[in-house]
């Protein structure tokens, strides 16, 4: 391409300008030895060997922070096989920075490694982790199992960190179903006070929140405003842990909307509320999800993206209204069938993050002459911007730019299929010839049924055997009389969470304290926090008393909750903290407009969560004015294998705009990057107008998403929002230098960068007045296969017209 040659294109705007790339190998993180560790593991892995000896579910030779370790003990050097952790394989993103502190989060299998990075511009991560969490599953994580290891199910398959509120939280999510969220200010006080040297009792953090969603778990995303945690799985639904709050904001009360009983009821947020949201007829599993917010900045809908390329707008409150679907471009009516790209990302991006265009120049990086228009009837719906990849600066390989194709074209163009039905020891023996270090394994099996109950010799919870997966839900035991607004309580225990007792595992939101491998089934702790934030969790007004959970199994259909808090109110002399909390808790499905207790047996859990697949069938649409009004504020951004789209839901917005395969990956195929082509990481980075985009194949995409006041007409076609790509990184300097890893991208992460003058782990000290955006750098840290780490430094100019990368 023109120019990797020297002469390059005036793009007609200032592009990102990039330097040297900061690298950490594994050998540099782990020591000499750490390579040779990596390729027996890939070689065991593609032999399907494995090693580890799990107990209660999870390997038994894994180090932990806060559980005694013999060989740290002992006067022998801990070995390279237990210090390294091991690289789970086809999950999603698996590492995170805190925005607010100087904490780097790396997930392996059921633990996360906490690391403060040191140096600017390095980032370098220390031989040891600053801190272990571990969990392990509790029963209903056991009796879920897993899709992409039936053995060792409790692995994580995505982490992020996000806002409630005031407070910045770690979530993380599992192939058994498990959800489990932490405070990252407790983790960071752990670490300093363990650096601080203090002597006194610091136990190590824990959970506040642990839940399962049925299946394996996938997509996270976090509304600080809302305070809401929303989980996208494999059951073909979003569950939505909206928090109970003891205060609304005036603009959450929407007094001057219609509401019916049950929306109403939940949206007051006097219990702690599981939403359960179905996709409609054809939806399938779901990678990623984003939240879409109101006028006021609370969630509104969620929007949700299947392997099938479909993208759906669901609605969280509203009750009885159909999905709003929008198809993949290929999906036309009356053409003959075919496989649709599978769906991986999306993000919901406001028009304040984008950056302002004049021109088509401005909008797209590209001259108008290389846009592609679709085709016939399609022509004005949609363009295609691939030939503008030759423009980009050091694009680490060379774009073709093809013709446009028909609809029915896209797809899969990688090819990376010629060794899929070879034989282990076959793909084994090519190793010796390859620059990579290992293989993957042969793919598993794609929707595995959940594995059979294993005998239980304890005492179950629910007093019987668990149901089977197709259990019909009975009708429960008749709702309690004296439910109030607390926390669920839990049977007492003394156990450290590793003993071979099976027990009720934890459903409660409290916030907890024990050893960070967790047990089973925890007491209620104090309250969440001091902060004297807008919105308070009830959990922060109120403590419950220790008391047992109620005895219903299965769900309770029930009337609008709040008559009966009424009718206590009512009552005289009524005293809320002699009642049991089994009312908190509460379950609702806003595709049927129903709310239910939740269970608190085990039984009772694992009837629901093991309910037959639901579908959306409503035919009632969803509000057209409000769909407007948010696709006056919002577009959609979706990825998929190796395809780029942004669009908005307004017809009126112009056409949507694609880009195919912007990574222009044109190796030839290898086993170590099968099942790779996948744009699944998407980071937004708001003060910056700056996008993510990472793919497991290895690189990652700098994205500016642009916006014009009016429209930009072209030949067939009028414009108004777009996206121009800056970079994809590693660049070609960096790989000709050797800097790029021969493996796919484990994860990305990006977070601003330490500030001089702050304390212990803050990356800026609390009263440091805020810097512009031309003074704020943001570090972006590509994590690879190999434990090695790829680390870069990004801002805006003065201007704010484009990248700088350092």
């Amino acid at each position: 391409m023109a120019g990797q040659q020297g002469q390059y294109h005036d793009r007609g705007f200032r592009e990102a300008v990039l330097g040297k790339c900061q690298v950490q190998t594994c050998v540099d993180r782990f020591g000499d030895g750490a390579t040779e560790v990596i390729r027996q593991r890939e070689r065991d892995h593609v032999n399907g060997i494995e090693n580890d000896t799990l107990v209660q579910g999870v390997p038994s030779d894994q180090i932990v922070t806060g559980v005694e370790d013999e060989e740290a003990g002992s006067s022998q050097p801990m070995s390279l096989e237990r210090k390294i952790p091991r690289t789970p394989y086809f999950r999603n993103n698996l590492t995170a920075l805190s925005q607010r502190y100087n904490l780097y989060f790396a997930a392996y299998e059921n633990r996360i490694f906490v690391y403060r990075p040191k140096g600017i511009p390095q980032q370098a991560l220390p031989r040891e982790p600053n801190l272990i969490l571990a969990t392990k599953p509790d029963k209903i994580a056991r009796h879920i199992g897993g899709t992409l290891n039936l053995r060792f199910s409790h692995q994580i398959n995505h982490i992020a960190v996000g806002f409630l509120g005031r407070e910045e939280i770690l979530v993380s999510v599992y192939d058994d179903g498990s959800v489990f969220a932490y405070y990252v200010r407790k983790i960071a006080k752990y670490i300093e006070r363990i650096a601080s040297g203090c002597r006194e009792p610091n136990p190590v953090p824990t959970y506040f929140l642990r839940e399962n969603v049925g299946i394996s778990a996938w997509g996270i995303a976090i509304h600080q405003k809302s305070r809401l945690i929303a989980i996208s799985s494999n059951k073909r639904e979003v569950t939505v842990f909206a928090f109970g709050l003891s205060r609304l904001p005036e603009e959450m009360d929407c007094h001057a909307r219609h509401l019916d009983h049950c929306e109403r009821s939940v949206l007051k947020r006097k219990r702690n509320w599981r939403i359960c949201i179905p996709l409609g007829e054809g939806g399938h599993n779901i990678p990623n999800l984003s939240l879409w917010d109101d006028h006021h900045g609370y969630a509104e809908k969620v929007v949700a993206n299947d392997i099938y390329g479909t993208t759906w707008i669901l609605d969280i409150w509203k009750a009885g209204t159909a999905p709003f679907k929008i198809s993949h471009r290929a999906n036309v009516q009356g053409q003959w069938a075919f496989r649709n790209p599978m769906g991986w990302g999306v993000i919901v991006l406001p028009y304040e993050s984008f950056l302002p265009a004049r021109s088509v120049t401005d909008l797209l990086g590209m001259e108008e002459s290389d846009i592609m228009n679709a085709k016939n009837s399609h022509a004005g719906r949609w363009i295609e911007t691939q030939r503008g990849l030759s423009r980009i600066r050091d694009h680490p390989a060379e774009p073709i730019a093809q013709r446009m194709p028909e609809p029915e074209a896209f797809g899969h163009h990688h090819g990376a299929a010629w060794f899929q039905h070879q034989q282990p020891a076959f793909l084994a023996a090519i190793l010796n010839n390859q620059q990579f270090l290992g293989l993957p394994a042969p793919p598993p099996p794609p929707f595995p049924p959940p594995p059979p109950a294993p005998a239980d010799n304890g005492n179950n919870a629910g007093g019987g055997a668990v149901p089977p997966a197709n259990a019909i839900v009975p009708p429960g035991a008749p709702a309690t009389q004296n439910a109030v607004l607390f926390t669920p309580d839990h049977e007492d225990d003394d156990d450290d969470g590793w003993s071979e007792e099976e027990e009720i595992p934890v459903a409660a939101w409290d916030d907890m304290s024990s050893s960070s491998l967790d047990s089973e089934d925890d007491d209620v702790g104090g309250p969440i926090g001091e902060d004297a934030n807008e919105i308070v969790f009830i959990e922060e007004a109120l403590s419950a008393t220790e008391e047992n959970v109620g005895s219903g199994e299965g769900m309770t259909q029930i009337s609008p909750p709040e008559m009966l808090s009424s009718f206590f109110k009512n009552t005289p002399n009524y005293d809320m903290s002699e009642f049991q909390s089994s009312w908190l808790d509460m379950v609702y499905t806003p595709h049927d407009g129903k709310t239910y207790v939740a269970p608190t047996t085990v039984i009772g859990r694992l009837q629901y969560l093991r309910r037959p697949l639901v579908k959306n069938r409503n035919t009632r649409e969803q509000d057209r004015s409000a769909l407007e009004e948010l696709g006056n504020r919002c577009c959609i951004l979706r990825t998929y294998e190796e395809d780029i789209e942004m669009r908005s839901i307004n017809p009126d917005d112009g056409a949507a705009v694609f880009c195919k395969d912007p990574i222009s990956w044109m190796y030839p195929p290898h086993p170590l990057l099968q099942h790779s082509e996948r744009l699944n990481m998407i980071l937004h980075i708001p003060e910056l107008s700056l996008v993510v985009i990472g793919s497991a194949m290895g690189r990652a995409i700098l994205l500016t998403p642009t916006r014009s006041r009016y429209h930009i007409p072209g030949n067939g076609y009028k414009l108004k929002q777009g996206f121009r790509i800056d970079r994809v990184l590693p660049t070609l300097s960096d790989e000709k230098a050797g800097r790029r890893p021969p493996r796919g991208l484990y994860g990305i992460a990006a977070g601003p960068i330490q500030e001089g003058g702050a304390t212990g782990c803050l990356l800026r000290a609390d009263d440091a007045a805020m810097p512009s955006p031309a003074s704020r750098r943001y570090r972006l840290m590509l994590h690879y296969r190999d434990h090695s780490i790829l680390s870069y430094e990004i801002s805006r100019d003065d201007k704010n017209e484009h990248v700088l990368i350092f």
